[in-house]
């Protein structure tokens, strides 16, 4: 027995073609499952919302007295820029204990989630929960 490696053309598509299906596609879904692509959020994620507008305001907030603790280091700006991310720090911890019915409610909590790490990426997680430090 003898295989043979075939090498194929490569494949071009016709961008008018694929997103035309595209669109076939998301009208069947849309025919087919109405209600779950056009709910509005249920009642539990319209409170993690407005948390996440009052966490969005807080940690607004708390970059401003940042800034001002920057430009006049003093007892009064630390005090407002401790009271300010402690604030934003309440907020964080209710938003990521909250449950996410809907793709808004996911983003809130992946907000937090940033906000707690401090805007670094997630990185790779091991199936203990814990991440993976890369090998060097």
């Amino acid at each position: 027995m003898s295989y043979s490696l075939r090498i194929r053309e490569p494949r071009y598509f016709d961008l008018g073609t694929l997103f035309g299906r595209v669109e076939r596609l998301e009208a069947r879904r849309r025919r087919y499952a109405p209600s779950a692509v056009m709910a509005p959020p249920r009642a539990l994620d319209a409170a993690l919302l407005e948390q996440g507008r009052a966490f969005e305001r807080a940690w607004a907030k708390e970059v401003g007295t940042l800034i001002a603790l920057k430009r006049n280091d003093t007892a009064e700006a630390r005090f407002a820029a401790r009271r300010a991310r402690a604030a934003t720090e309440r907020l964080a911890a209710r938003i990521e204990t909250a449950r996410a019915v809907s793709l808004e409610g996911l983003k809130v909590k992946a907000r937090a989630i940033l906000w707690r790490r401090n805007g670094e990426p997630l990185g790779r997680i091991g199936s203990d929960g814990q991440p993976i430090q890369p090998v060097e």
